[in-house]
């Protein structure tokens, strides 16, 4: 086959990394892959010399110059068929395709409802072939919203990771005392992320366990909101922006993951491949990730109370660590691996790329 990928996202995310994976292992099978994508956008510097990379998606929504360069664009790599990773790609690269009859693949990254209007009934109902939920919970959310939608046009494919990655990092130097026992978090700083309950929740944590140290990886726009409530509090460690994170979740004890919704939950499932027990909220995908009592503990979304509960449950029992640390490593390497995740995306391109 030959595949476009069309990623119009400037910062780096799950979303790019989802990218990067399927552009490297669809290549790896013999396939053609091309990547459309932002001029200068991170994923253009990931994919030199990997994969051919068209920095051509910048610009407004549908507009007329952008379309044009990406329907000259499918012509020059005679694709087969185009996936599309971000919604804003379904009104850039989804018409160019639309316009040379090339089905369209439109994957739904976040667990967010679409709308009845007129815009969303065309881009999302009638321009593309199939969709592509990355969990159950995404689905369940699309279909309730779109009745216009046909279920099965709606397949779910999870995000994979390369788990033996996670098997063979060597633990960061966090620069903590030999005794201390590691709480992570790692991602965007952002309200949704459930970034503002765990800081409310760590006083609580560090009164009760004097040797466990928070350890804080990301930013966003909600990184000084997060700061201001942690001003006072004890044992609290500033990362910043990391890509080193396999080598972060295996120099953590317990990670905590209390989104208020997540389209997949991706640093959850490389937790489990780490062997970290997981503290995760009970909202959107988590559960099909974190199973409770077997790989971490789940917990209601937007309570500070019930996650510090988890937490200093969890880190004052190392035997359950142990047990949910092997069994989530299983659960990854089973139910999230690349090829799994890779095999799917194969067959359903495939699919559709015959019925061109």
């Amino acid at each position: 086959m030959r595949i476009v990928l069309s990623n119009a996202s400037y910062s780096w995310g799950g979303v790019h990394q989802v990218t990067e994976v399927l552009a490297r292992g669809l290549q790896e099978r013999g396939h053609y892959v091309a990547v459309f994508g932002r001029p200068d956008s991170p994923l253009e510097e990931r994919l030199r010399g990997v994969a051919p990379f068209e920095p051509i998606l910048k610009g407004m929504d549908l507009h007329p110059g952008v379309v044009w360069r990406a329907a000259r664009a499918l012509g020059r790599h005679r694709a087969d068929v185009v996936l599309t990773l971000m919604k804003k790609d379904v009104r850039l690269t989804g018409p160019a395709a639309w316009m040379r009859r090339i089905p369209v693949v439109v994957r739904h990254a976040n667990d967010r409802p679409l709308r009845g209007t007129p815009d969303h009934r065309l881009f999302f109902g009638a321009l593309p072939a199939r969709h592509v939920a990355n969990s159950a919970a995404t689905r369940e959310t699309l279909l309730r919203s779109a009745p216009w939608l046909r279920p099965d046009s709606m397949a779910v494919i999870h995000n994979g990771i390369d788990a033996a990655r996670f098997d063979r990092a060597t633990p960061a130097a966090l620069g903590l005392p030999e005794s201390a026992l590691a709480i992570g978090f790692i991602g965007r700083f952002d309200e949704r992320k459930g970034v503002l309950d765990l800081a409310r929740a760590w006083p609580a944590v560090a009164a009760a366990l004097p040797h466990a140290h928070l350890v804080m990886v990301g930013k966003g726009p909600a990184e000084e909101r997060t700061r201001a409530l942690l001003a006072d509090a004890e044992r609290v460690h500033w990362l910043g922006y990391r890509r080193d994170i396999p080598e972060l979740l295996r120099a953590m004890d317990v990670l905590a993951v209390p989104s208020h919704w997540e389209g997949f939950g991706l640093v959850a499932a490389e937790g489990l491949a780490a062997g970290v027990p997981v503290v995760a909220a009970n909202a959107s995908s988590l559960p099909e990730i974190v199973e409770h009592e077997v790989q971490g503990l789940l917990v209601p979304p937007g309570d500070p109370d019930a996650l510090a509960a988890a937490l200093v449950r969890l880190a004052r029992d190392p035997t359950a660590r142990a047990r949910m640390s092997a069994a989530g490593r299983a659960r990854a390497r089973d139910a999230f691996s690349l090829d799994r995740m890779i095999d799917r995306y194969e067959a359903l391109l495939a699919e559709v790329a015959k019925k061109r």
